[in-house]
């Protein structure tokens, strides 16, 4: 367990810590180098069970590959060569209480440096909790606007804002639109309950605003749906120009599969995260799966420093393309590796002092769009922008915008590719 013992000394006062590997590591106030062992833990609570255990076990997943790669390499120089240790714990996909006393536990082991989840906003909602009281940095891929609203001190925010998504999801669509030579003048939208989700829906309808698109229809559903008729219908029925939707993949493939059986070719879009940027997505919808957009924060397919290795060892190791939660999951503990190693310290206040002070401008840990990662004061990242990814023959491909597409968008409305 990390203590802090005060011993009084005339030249100075020593901070004492026990770290993961159970060594002890100290520090002087002149900031000095620190002996942190052998071992440097971070705390990784995920849902591993339940609708989201799919994004939560590709984020441990991420965060996993980025500690193998780091150890591989001959672990944080700064600190005499200390390896990554990655601990996690089950949040659950639906019981915020559960990711509060998760994380509190992992916390409660005393040798935490940071904490890198929860993934699901409505989990990381109470995860921070947890992580502010006990003064433990955390990197979050959760977009809720309200984490960077509260004012926490130890919070961070690699994409997007949830609201930032959904508003960029109509003004990349509208680019491709016009990049096809059609008008994008409507769209219907339908996203589940959570958090995130709800904001995102909310950010579509008011980019719909800013983009003159008129808002045909607007659903909210809950998640873990068993039928999806209702909302199948309300949304065919609106004949609109695109359909915009967000939820968990099993709900996801539910709605298209029912549109799609409808007979209806209107293009759909989703509204960032969420299921359809998982491989598992594709497996549900087979062929549909082609030509469905997404908003994401990161695609495997970015030219940004250690992405081509990281995604092919990604395929290599967990037999499945690198989705974006994995990625920002991998950038976050290099941006980790780099303040500890920088600063010699395994020190929670001095990881936090360092990632709200430093522009990742290089290596993996700038390895998110476009390519530099900062903290403003509320935590947000300040350079982040969404970019649109898109379904082709069973793999994510940037799409939106042009200078970081990698390929063009499928024709819209063309329906499933051979």
């Amino acid at each position: 367990m990390r203590t802090r013992i005060a011993r009084a000394a005339a030249a100075a006062a020593l901070l004492t810590l026990a770290t993961a590997c159970g060594g002890i590591a100290t520090q002087s106030q002149s900031g000095n180098a620190v002996n942190c062992g052998d071992t440097v833990s971070i705390g990784a609570p995920y849902p591993l069970s339940g609708v989201w255990a799919e994004n939560g076990q590709n984020s441990l997943n991420g965060m996993q590959l980025a500690a193998d790669q780091i150890n591989d390499a001959g672990g944080i120089k700064g600190l005499d060569g200390a390896k990554i240790k990655i601990v996690s714990g089950d949040t659950s996909s639906d019981n915020p209480g559960q990711a509060k006393t998760v994380t509190e536990n992992l916390l409660q082991q005393g040798n935490m440096s940071a904490v890198v989840g929860s993934y699901l906003s409505s989990m990381t909602l109470t995860t921070v909790v947890a992580t502010e009281t006990k003064k433990v940095p955390l990197i979050t891929q959760s977009f809720v606007d309200d984490l960077t609203a509260k004012g926490y001190k130890y919070l961070f925010q690699i994409p997007p804002k949830a609201s930032a998504f959904g508003s960029e999801t109509v003004t990349d669509a509208k680019g491709v639109f016009e990049a096809q030579n059609r008008p994008l003048r409507t769209l219907a939208v339908a996203g589940s309950d959570d958090a995130s989700t709800k904001a995102q829906t909310a950010g579509v309808v008011a980019g719909a605003g800013k983009e003159g698109v008129q808002v045909l229809q607007q659903v909210i559903f809950p998640n873990g749906l068993s039928d999806a008729t209702a909302i199948v219908n309300k949304i065919s029925d609106a004949k609109a120009d695109l359909i915009v939707l967000g939820g968990n993949v099993s709900d996801l493939s539910l709605i298209i599969k029912g549109i799609r059986a409808r007979g209806v070719t209107t293009p759909i879009a989703t509204s960032g995260g969420g299921g359809a940027l998982t491989p598992q997505f594709a497996k549900a919808l087979g062929d549909a799966a082609d030509g469905i957009m997404a908003s994401a924060a990161w695609n495997s397919d970015v030219t940004l420093p250690g992405v081509s290795d990281a995604a092919t060892q990604y395929q290599q190791k967990y037999n499945a393309f690198m989705p974006q939660e994995a990625g920002e999951s991998w950038a976050a503990v290099y941006e980790l590796a780099q303040v500890m190693d920088q600063g010699k310290t395994c020190d929670p206040q001095k990881i936090r002092d360092a990632l709200a002070s430093t522009d990742f401008t290089t290596g993996p840990a700038s390895a998110v769009p476009p390519g530099k990662v900062g903290f403003d004061p509320t935590g947000a990242n300040k350079y982040i922008k969404p970019i649109l990814v898109q379904w082709q023959n069973g793999t994510l491909k940037t799409v939106f915008p042009k200078e970081v597409a990698s390929t063009a968008s499928l024709p819209l409305g063309a329906g499933p590719t051979p």
